[in-house]
């Protein structure tokens, strides 16, 4: 016969395995492997540090996964190395502040995917004003307006990059304070 302390853990076993579903399905839609979005989220519920074996028996994910997940994370600067004096073994704990994880994130994502994509948009205008300049004809025109558009979006996607270097430089506390207050003052749309 279960006792109360059994159905607790049952319990909290259920919520943690709901969280870190979801957590992995959120991982998935921001282009993250869903192992390292589960991972990440078993690191955020544990309120202490967890090493390598705790964390692939507890999501029942070999090892290798577990570590990959990992080293992915630290590379993201949301989970750290933790030493504990006298252990062999190396823990692991995920940053507990979900702006700061946030923030973090944006910079990472601005650092190794949105600019080095600009760069490319910009190679891409410059191609297109390049073929357009010494086009003869109809042709001339097409390529021009081509080019335009292709400016108009550079210019769009500067703007976006304006936005998040914004966002970056509120720092999280005073960021999250800032979006609290837009979502009061900004109508409620769901399409």
């Amino acid at each position: 016969m279960a006792g109360r302390g059994d159905e607790a853990n049952e319990t909290r076993r259920e919520v943690e395995d709901r969280f870190i579903e979801v957590w992995g399905e959120i991982s998935g839609l921001w282009g993250v492997n869903k192992s390292v979005g589960r991972v990440h989220a078993v690191l955020y519920l544990h309120s202490g540090e967890l090493d390598i074996d705790t964390i692939a028996e507890r999501l029942q994910i070999s090892h290798g996964n577990a570590s990959t997940s990992i080293r992915d994370l630290m590379a993201w600067g949301v989970v750290r190395r933790v030493h504990k004096p006298g252990d062999r073994k190396t823990y692991f704990e995920a940053e507990q502040d979900p702006w700061t994880w946030f923030h973090t994130t944006i910079r990472e994502r601005r650092r190794r995917e949105i600019v080095p994509v600009m760069e490319r948009m910009h190679e891409a205008a410059g191609f297109a004003e390049g073929v357009a300049k010494v086009a003869k004809g109809g042709e001339k025109t097409e390529l021009a307006e081509l080019h335009k558009r292709i400016e108009k979006f550079a210019d769009f996607a500067h703007e976006f990059i304006d936005l998040i270097d914004a966002f970056l430089a509120m720092g999280h506390g005073r960021m999250s304070k800032a979006f609290r207050m837009m979502a009061k003052l900004l109508p409620r749309g769901r399409e």
